[in-house]
């Protein structure tokens, strides 16, 4: 744990001679157990975490593994739920994120404005392609990491309808172009040669990549968000619109553990939950220090992390399972439900565990 950030909490002295290993990977979003892992919240509560490496990677979207936990986007866990494994999972909490995001044109570019994609080049992923002109063919007989993948094309899909809606324009008035997406398109040998599922060592230089498409004259346009989103702008792109100003672009980062684990080890869960609601509350009186955290596990400037999510997310980690935050999840639910990409909802009340994120949040009351 060397190197770690010391948060100064009571409960860091307590004895950890003994620790309880979980299996972990986080997506590249803002979140607390990540705040909690690298800032010794975990260490004092006697918990360490062992995160995937690519060879492990299919655990990150099949959550095939009795002492797992993941902090990450929204449609994984859903898929899991809601298509192939009702059950193994539980909900712990939410977080919703409204971050940078966009389309993209380069700094030359004459699209000023949303109704200049008429005619135009845009370029998403295969996956999204798939979504918007609903032609998702073998979806449901796919593996589990590549059905995963089409439906992360959800967030393209979403993002360019609503950017047309601005131009008053749908998708048949501009042309879709097939593009290698960060965070989508992921192939199996990629996957197996990261060192671990940290977007520092999954997605390097995603904006430098971007950066380059737009620069060849490729496409017109691409999406990119969050902090990436903040790094492409720093080669001079510049989104068409700024869906970060539009609550109807805001996500839910889901944290899940294993079902096994809230059945045999409540005790267990119950510690992981007080150290990040712990974490998320000491996130608020240090935000440069949760910057720099995030910035290393993504691979990206603390500038960028601070553009990207926001520059006060720092103060909005505690996790959450209130009305509106189950229904920011249950509408990203309701799009993939319209899109073929689930069959059946997930009774999100039934999925959700909330005694655990209760009693800690009741610790603070």
């Amino acid at each position: 744990m060397a190197g770690r950030l010391s948060p100064g909490n009571p409960g860091s002295e307590l004895d950890t001679g003994i620790l309880d290993t979980l299996t972990y990977s986080n997506c590249p979003i803002p979140n607390a157990l990540l705040t909690a892992w690298e800032s010794g919240f975990l260490d004092a509560a006697g918990i360490e975490l062992d995160i995937l490496s690519g060879k492990q990677g299919t655990v990150h979207f099949t959550y095939d593994q009795p002492a797992y936990t993941c902090y990450g986007g929204e449609i994984p866990p859903l898929l899991s739920e809601g298509l192939r494994a009702p059950g193994r999972t539980r909900l712990l909490g939410i977080t919703p994120i409204l971050g940078r995001q966009g389309f993209f044109v380069g700094d030359r570019s004459p699209i000023t404005v949303a109704a200049d994609l008429a005619g135009r080049r845009i370029g998403v992923s295969v996956s999204a392609i798939r979504i918007l002109r609903g032609e998702l063919g073998d979806y449901l007989q796919l593996d589990p990491w590549r059905q995963t993948l089409v439906a992360l094309g959800s967030w393209e899909a979403r993002a360019l309808l609503h950017t047309l809606e601005h131009g008053e324009l749908d998708v048949d008035d501009v042309e879709l172009v097939p593009i290698n997406s960060p965070g989508v398109d992921v192939p199996a040998e990629q996957l197996e040669d990261a060192a671990t599922l940290k977007g520092a060592d999954l997605f390097p230089d995603v904006a430098a990549g971007q950066a380059a498409v737009l620069d060849r004259g490729e496409v017109d346009a691409l999406f990119s968000w969050l902090p990436w989103a903040a790094e492409l702008e720093g080669t001079g792109a510049r989104p068409v619109v700024d869906l970060g100003l539009d609550e109807r672009n805001a996500y839910a980062s889901v944290w899940t553990v294993s079902s096994e684990l809230v059945v045999d080890r409540p005790d267990l869960v119950q510690r992981l939950v007080d150290a990040v609601v712990d974490a998320g509350l000491w996130a608020r009186d240090h935000g440069d220090a949760v910057t720099r955290l995030h910035a290393a596990n993504l691979g990206v400037s603390p500038d960028a992390v601070g553009h990207g999510f926001g520059a006060d997310f720092q103060q909005r980690l505690v996790p959450r399972l209130d009305p509106d935050a189950v229904a920011l999840l249950d509408r990203t639910q309701q799009f993939l439900l319209s899109n073929q990409l689930l069959q059946e909802p997930v009774a999100l009340d039934q999925w959700a565990a909330p005694e655990f994120l209760n009693t800690s949040l009741n610790r603070h009351r």
